[in-house]
């Protein structure tokens, strides 16, 4: 990230912004923003300011805090219609949050990682989190595993090599004909479950969120403490299930 030229950086930092401000849900400081992004303070507050004075940002001169507004929200609008019709995503992803209490996560594929593009945050105690952004390793994670399911084998096969290849430790390591058989059990299940191999101590279940054949594949998942998600993983599936019938109902239409 650091090879950029600074007017890509800007542009990223804007965009990373905007996510962040998507995960926290209410207006935040630029001590807290420049803290959880890693940004230097005064850049932050530049970059603040700058988008408060072009009308994407409100700011509250009493409180110092910056939340996005409205005009945001319109200029993104037609992406969401666009995908998904009248089935919102966001919406998908409360009412799961509501019924099941842990950490919801919308991920794709990103060479042989998963990138999480939407974290709705867990509100329990010990709870499991993720950031919007962050990559999970394919090959460990319940959502890699989903997304390695719909591949061939011999694509498997190259991003295994590449994973391994990169592998930071021994226990990182997977054999092929291992990994082909999990796959098969996921394809036939039709859910991937990973226990502490993405983040010690979490669980996650995830599923396929239907997006039709043109765009890439997506996953839905839900993660929390390993305990809390084997005992409910039978619920949290139905729930998950029932979660995108409205998609699969209007990529089949």
């Amino acid at each position: 990230m650091n090879n950029l030229a600074p007017q890509v950086k800007s542009a990223q930092r804007v965009l990373e912004l905007l996510e962040f401000f998507a995960e926290e849900r209410r207006p935040c400081s630029v001590g807290e923003i420049s803290r959880s992004l890693g940004y230097p303070q005064s850049s932050t507050s530049v970059l603040l300011k700058s988008l408060a004075l072009a009308g994407y940002l409100d700011h509250d001169t009493r409180s110092g805090l910056y939340i996005p507004n409205v005009r945001v929200a319109l200029i993104t609008a037609w992406i969401h219609d666009r995908l998904y019709s009248e089935q919102h995503l966001l919406h998908l992803m409360e009412q799961v949050l509501t019924k099941t209490g842990h950490t919801v996560m919308i991920g794709c594929r990103k060479d042989i990682h998963v990138r999480y593009l939407h974290v709705l945050q867990s509100t329990r105690e010990g709870r499991f989190t993720a950031r919007i952004g962050a990559l999970r390793p394919l090959f460990h994670s319940a959502a890699g595993k989903m997304l390695l399911s719909g591949l061939p084998q011999r694509e498997v096969s190259l991003l295994l090599r590449k994973a391994n290849a990169q592998a930071g430790s021994a226990e990182e390591l997977r054999e092929l004909p291992a990994v082909l058989q999990e796959l098969e059990t996921v394809r036939q299940q039709g859910y991937a479950l990973s226990q502490g191999t993405s983040m010690p101590g979490a669980a996650a279940l995830a599923i396929f969120l239907p997006t039709g054949q043109e765009r890439e594949p997506l996953t839905l998942s839900v993660g929390g403490p390993m305990a809390e998600i084997q005992a409910a993983c039978t619920d949290l599936l139905q729930i998950l299930r029932e979660a995108v019938q409205p998609f699969a109902s209007a990529v089949r239409a």
